[in-house]
């Protein structure tokens, strides 16, 4: 039997997977409620169906998005090593958005959370 126990960056950077996994659920059902919001404005133009379509696909994506953080946040908090280097791929791939597109906020929080993954993949709860 282990005894090691979840380090405080393991804890932190679940509640951090929540919180996005949270805001991610409120835009998949953003955009699954945005075509019958936007559909009345292109019927004259008769895209009604289309605007319907378009935004149900991206909230579908949103939505698969959404069940794979939930999937890494309950591994994290279970000590799955998976779990942690899935997020530092993910993690480092937002670093790079960020980078690009001069996010300094954004840069600032995905490389405390690289920096949280980083500690977790040493770590000898995460085997």
């Amino acid at each position: 039997m282990s005894t090691a126990t979840r380090p405080w960056q393991g804890t932190v950077l679940g509640i951090l997977n929540a919180i996005g996994v949270f805001f991610g659920l409120l835009a998949a059902l953003g955009f699954f409620f945005a075509g019958a919001a936007i559909a009345p404005y292109l019927e004259q133009y008769g895209l009604a169906m289309l605007a319907g379509a378009g935004t149900a696909a991206i909230g579908g994506i949103i939505l698969a998005f959404v069940i794979l953080g939930l999937f890494i946040t309950i591994g994290i908090f279970k000590g799955q090593k998976w779990t942690i280097i899935l997020s530092l791929i993910f993690i480092g791939l937002s670093l790079l958005g960020n980078i690009f597109s001069f996010n300094i906020i954004g840069l600032i929080i995905n490389g405390f959370m690289f920096y949280l993954a980083f500690i977790c993949l040493k770590d000898a709860y995460y085997n």
